[in-house]
């Protein structure tokens, strides 16, 4: 592969421009072209944004995979087969678990990625790279409907501490041998709660049934996209980009007509729209906030000044944490300082076996 280094920027810019709806195909083209893109810097960041499946789908919508070189092209040719039949799996899977919820009778809808593959919104299953399988479910029935999986011999994962203790907006993840995804039956969808929007109320009652699976609205699916990223993700407190929140947006965007009304106003949809914004033309609707996309640009342009600046972001919201909730848990729960004593002597101990 013949390429010259492009900066980190560059490559984020040439990747959104593959999986925008309305960037220019023609300076995506010269791009292409020009003989000056760094194919393995583009493989590198694409994986890590987990987009590279999808920009080989957009490449070939858009007709341009005769731009590539031969042996990147028939490499992302294979794993978004890989992908695509992975994810027709998943898709029996969501149907095999709906199919058991629906007969008794459990209030749910299926999550994010799969949702996405239920409402049938990608021209190729092999666009979207999914993880977990994720289900929302009525907080009265969700003992009721992890017991379900666990006699459809779904087993209980070990999870850490503070997902024991703390941040608990899922039970423990269940797993099956003879599945590929682990599954999250969630009680919220969200950390905190953000400006009443995506409660778990509305979200059920106004619930969709495609292909006999329950599944949220359009909208409730486009603020679980940002505020998943925003809010879970801490996207918003690091003034972070994510590719495939975008481009599930976009995929919304196109298959359901909604307005941008009052609700994208606040904070959390502003800050994400204005990043998305330099890249794509996509949302040119939305004000720029200039501190934040200055901030952005700075910290994409400056990789020590952005560890720095992360790395207090994230010393500040352990101390706050610490001093405001745990060190009070600590002296008020049993269990939770049994585990601590636990967890400290195993990792003692794993430190002296490897000094030893």
């Amino acid at each position: 592969m013949s390429s010259q280094k492009n900066s980190y920027k560059y490559t984020l810019q040439l990747i959104a421009d593959i999986l925008s709806f309305e960037n220019s195909i023609k300076t995506l083209q010269q791009k292409m072209t020009s003989n000056t893109i760094d194919w393995e810097q583009f493989v590198f960041i694409a994986s890590d944004y987990l987009v590279l499946t999808t920009c080989y789908c957009r490449l070939k919508a858009k007709n341009l995979l005769k731009y590539l070189p031969e042996d990147l092209c028939l490499y992302l040719e294979e794993i978004t087969s890989i992908n695509r039949n992975r994810n027709n799996t998943l898709l029996n899977e969501i149907k095999n678990i709906a199919e058991i919820f629906n007969k008794n009778n459990i209030d749910y809808v299926f999550l994010k990625g799969g949702a996405y593959l239920i409402k049938n919104y990608y021209n190729d299953f092999g666009e979207r790279m999914l993880g977990d399988i994720d289900i929302l479910v009525n907080d009265d029935q969700i003992d009721d409907s992890y017991q379900l999986l666990i006699k459809d011999n779904y087993i209980e994962t070990t999870q850490g501490i503070s997902a024991k203790y703390f941040d608990n907006k899922h039970l423990p993840r269940l797993q099956h041998n003879l599945n590929l995804a682990a599954v999250e039956i969630h009680s919220k969808v969200l950390l905190k709660s953000y400006n009443g929007v995506l409660a778990v109320k509305d979200i059920l009652n106004s619930k969709e049934l495609v292909q006999n699976v329950y599944v949220p609205s359009n909208q409730h699916l486009l603020f679980h996209s940002i505020l998943n990223f925003q809010a879970n993700d801490s996207g918003y407190t690091f003034s972070r980009i994510s590719l495939k929140s975008i481009y599930d947006l976009l995929i919304i965007k196109r298959n359901h007509d909604f307005s941008y009304d009052d609700k994208f106003k606040p904070a959390y949809f502003k800050n994400y729209f204005s990043i998305a914004k330099i890249f794509f033309t996509d949302f040119d609707a939305f004000k720029s906030n200039l501190f934040i996309n200055n901030l952005f640009l700075l910290k994409l342009k400056y990789p020590f000044l952005r560890k720095s600046i992360d790395y207090m972001i994230r010393k500040i919201q352990f101390l706050s944490t610490l001093i405001t909730s745990r060190i009070w848990f600590f002296f008020k729960n049993k269990n939770y300082r049994k585990d601590i004593v636990k967890d400290y002597k195993r990792i003692f101990g794993l430190t002296k076996l490897k000094n030893s």
